[in-house]
């Protein structure tokens, strides 16, 4: 068994903004669907930053490694990252300031969280890997294969190690690259190999799914080998899966789906950033209390899925598909 998905390193490739599509309504789904314990949410919807990275790291290697930073990188990193992020912080702080918020408790909320609601440290991590993926072309020019798989797990593993003897505060952890590196190599190998899924990678993906299903519902503690933080499944071991098997899996779903659905979900993933701040700015000021009136709980917690998903989605989707034309 070798099954190989290549990515189109030329042109436009549906799949890849399905992709996104997918990961960014799992992103919307973690700050708002509850129980996801029981659902095992670690197996599915929790993989959306690690794809979301994975994707990155292969748009940035898909035509070989840059030799030099330029200019217009980090122009377009500022224009298309940065500066909406940047736009959204103070809108949010001067809404927050006008609702009665104290300013400096909107500072020092801003500062130690690096934004202003949910997954506001994604922001920072995908500006670290713009730099460290630059920094590390010299190591996939000159390593083989092999090497740079042990050397990417040996970091990985030394990472692990110097966040436990340090003690580094979840804080600052969340804010860091650390606990993604390793994915690194994995984008990097979907450049020049594709996605394959053989007997290696299929035992890898299961032996990460063990890991996953051990890190997320027991306390066992693995110290000084994977530090033991609040994202428990988010170890270099457990990326086999989320590079491997669930992609498979997620493209087989794209291929049986209807052309509607995969057209909706590949515009999502065109809009993905976009949803990605908008969300953001829903959980920020969205309140389960003003739907008190209804009574029921149960009901209250479904039409709060309900509201702030399609808030965080809608909209931005209307505004592309319709009003940008205008």
């Amino acid at each position: 068994m070798c099954k190989v998905i290549l990515l189109n390193k030329e042109g436009y490739d549906p799949f890849i903004d399905f992709l996104k599509g997918i990961s960014i309504f799992f992103v919307v789904l973690t700050h708002c669907l509850p129980n996801q314990q029981y659902l095992l949410f670690s197996l599915w919807g929790s993989q959306a930053v690690p794809l979301f990275l994975l994707i990155q790291v292969f748009h940035a290697y898909k035509k070989g490694t840059p030799n030099k930073m330029s200019v217009s990188s980090l122009k377009k990193l500022y224009k298309r990252i940065v500066l909406p992020f940047l736009i959204l912080l103070f809108v949010q702080s001067l809404l927050m300031l006008i609702s009665g918020h104290e300013f400096i408790d909107i500072i020092k909320d801003a500062m130690f969280s690096g934004g202003i609601g949910p997954g506001s440290y994604y922001v920072w991590i995908y500006v670290q890997f713009f730099f460290v993926l630059w920094l590390l072309k010299s190591l996939f020019i000159r390593v083989s294969d092999g090497i740079m798989l042990i050397l990417f797990v040996v970091i990985s593993e030394a990472i692990e190690m110097f966040c436990v003897y340090t003690c580094i505060p979840d804080s600052l952890y969340r804010l860091l690259f650390f606990r993604y590196f390793f994915l690194i190599y994995l984008g990097y190998m979907w450049t020049i190999r594709g996605i394959a899924l053989n007997k290696i990678t299929l035992s890898l993906s299961i032996l990460s799914i063990f890991f996953i299903i051990i890190f997320e519902y027991t306390n066992i503690n693995f110290e000084p080998f994977f530090f033991k933080t609040a994202w428990k499944t988010f170890h270099w071991i457990c990326y086999f899966y989320t590079a491997h098997l669930l992609v498979f899996l997620l493209n087989k779903s794209y291929l049986i789906l209807g052309e509607k659905i995969k057209s909706l979900l590949c515009l999502m993933g065109k809009s993905s950033y976009e949803i990605f701040l908008l969300q953001m700015f829903v959980f920020t000021f969205f309140q389960i209390q003003w739907l008190s009136f209804i009574g029921n709980k149960y009901i209250m917690v479904i039409l709060s899925v309900l509201l702030t998903t399609s808030m965080s989605i809608c909209p931005v989707l209307f505004y592309n598909r319709y009003l940008k034309k205008i």
